[in-house]
């Protein structure tokens, strides 16, 4: 008797499986290995060594491939340790659950009137596809002709040295002008003096509706906004690629230590109004990477923000649900690990921030029937403590005040164009005093690692000569920085 191997046809003794892969074969065409292909195999070859496959038995050998190629700090969690303070209760929701948050608002964003009004989008409307998973675009930027524009307003600014040790002075931000056709036209600026002047740098108008961006070092940097693709550039703003993020847009983006890490959103489908809250995630990566889909080391569910706060080289992600708490992640070893629940704070922070030059120190405000409370944490969120602070009623508003912080001792609340300062730990705070030139709603704040204070106007600015507000002195001075001089 003939022996039959396993999967051949008993009556033709073929084999079915060599015959469809024999098929197969035959229909492949031999290309040239020019440069966009090999750019392909060595991008998939990273990707390849860090993919999170779906069985659980490949996750454990793909974690351990990962320390052993990327060290420790690159290895994504595929679920969150342990609460970085007490033990999360059982009646505490888990910090991964989806259902921890409410999903019925959507994200708010700088320049869709969609994006920060549900209302605003239409129920029948649902959005399909996703910008960057189509094929890598490169597109080379021109430099402008002429001065900054007038009616110009500013979106962000970055500073471009990779270490808080030397201050070079160069600072880059987007500039945005009216554009009939998209609406608004990005701009890439540049300044030498540290955000006092600014210059043209590149037209951005090929890269759509960016209005984010961020740069690690002169040449190195990212530009993205909420109806926008990620773009990258390694030559100061003269071309720019696409990278894909398996996500609709990019939310957050951080480097330090060659380690990037992003928070992106996705919408679910949209048929009724208001429209659900879209699924935000945490990319862990290499900041060479020009594919993060494989980078995922966090699913946080859905989510009206996301951001990264970072102090030096410790970073945390804060998420806000639909009625306006905040969720804090620490990165601590490579891992995404939530903080302590606050006490005496039922509903969850309303708003969170690092002190820049003690990261561990954080600063947590509590909105309840008692008003407006302080909580701080001394050891990176793994446990907080009420403060003894009373925050100044003026800064107090239909929303909660804007935070930031240098040190333990400092704090710094902007409301809806006043501030206060406080630089002993809220013993004392400074007199009622507005920005100079709020003639609208400051809207988001900032400290740089060279421990400069910037404040952004809403884009309904209403001066034209408004850029944005930047301290110097800790908040205890300001200056109007103006798109044109």
């Amino acid at each position: 008797m003939n022996a039959q191997w396993p999967g051949e046809d008993r009556e033709t003794g073929r084999d079915p499986v060599e015959e469809f892969f024999a098929a197969h074969r035959a229909q492949i065409q031999d290309q040239d290995p020019d440069e966009l292909t090999w750019q392909r195999i060595r991008d998939g070859r990273r990707r390849a060594r860090s993919h999170r496959g779906a069985w659980a038995g490949g996750l454990v050998a793909a974690a351990a491939a990962l320390a052993v190629v990327f060290g420790p700090s690159l290895v994504p969690d595929a679920d969150l340790p342990d609460v970085a303070g007490p033990a999360t209760s059982v009646t505490d929701p888990s910090p991964t659950d989806p259902s921890a948050t409410d999903p019925s608002v959507t994200d708010p964003g700088l320049t869709d009137p969609s994006a920060t009004d549900p209302s605003a989008t239409d129920p029948g409307e649902t959005e399909s596809g996703d910008p960057t998973d189509s094929a890598a675009e490169t597109v080379s930027t021109p430099v402008p002709e002429g001065e900054i524009p007038d009616g110009a307003w500013f979106t962000d600014t970055t500073t471009a040295d990779p270490t808080p040790d030397t201050d070079s002075g160069v600072r880059l931000g987007l500039v945005a002008r009216d554009c009939p056709a998209n609406g608004f036209c990005a701009m890439l600026v540049r300044s030498a003096d540290g955000g006092i002047t600014w210059a043209p740098q590149a037209d951005l108008e090929q890269l759509g509706l960016v209005d984010r961006v961020l740069f690690n070092d002169q040449q190195r940097g990212w530009a993205w906004g909420a109806k926008a693709p990620l773009w990258a550039t390694t030559d100061g703003g003269a071309t720019w690629s696409t990278v894909a993020t398996g996500a609709r847009r990019v939310l957050d983006v951080s480097v330090r230590d060659d380690v990037l890490l992003a928070t992106t959103a996705t919408d679910q489908r949209c048929t009724t109004s208001p429209c659900p809250l879209p699924d935000v995630s945490v990319v862990l990566t290499d900041p060479l990477d020009t594919d993060w889909s494989d980078g995922v080391a966090h699913d946080a569910g859905p989510a009206a923000t996301a951001e990264v706060l970072e102090a030096g080289t410790t970073r945390y992600v804060t998420t806000t649900n639909a009625t306006g708490q905040v969720t804090s992640l620490r990165l601590q070893d490579g891992r995404l690990e939530a903080t302590a629940e606050l006490s005496e704070c039922a509903a969850g922070p309303v708003a969170v921030t690092v002190s820049m030059a003690t990261p561990e120190h954080l600063v947590a405000l509590c909105d309840d029937e008692r008003g407006i409370a302080v909580q701080e944490s001394a050891n990176g969120g793994r446990s907080w403590t009420p403060g003894n602070v009373i925050v100044p009623s003026f800064v107090l508003g239909e929303q909660p005040p804007l935070l930031a912080s240098l040190d333990s001792e400092h704090l710094l609340l902007v409301g809806e164009g006043n501030h206060a300062l406080t630089t002993d730990g809220g013993q004392t705070w400074t007199a009622e005093e507005f920005l100079p030139g709020a003639s609208a709603r400051p809207e988001r704040i900032e400290v740089t690692q060279f421990q400069e204070i910037v404040v952004y106007p809403t884009q309904g600015r209403g001066d034209p000569d408004l850029g944005y507000w930047r301290s110097g002195d800790w908040g205890a001075t300001w200056d109007v920085v103006a798109p044109q001089q």
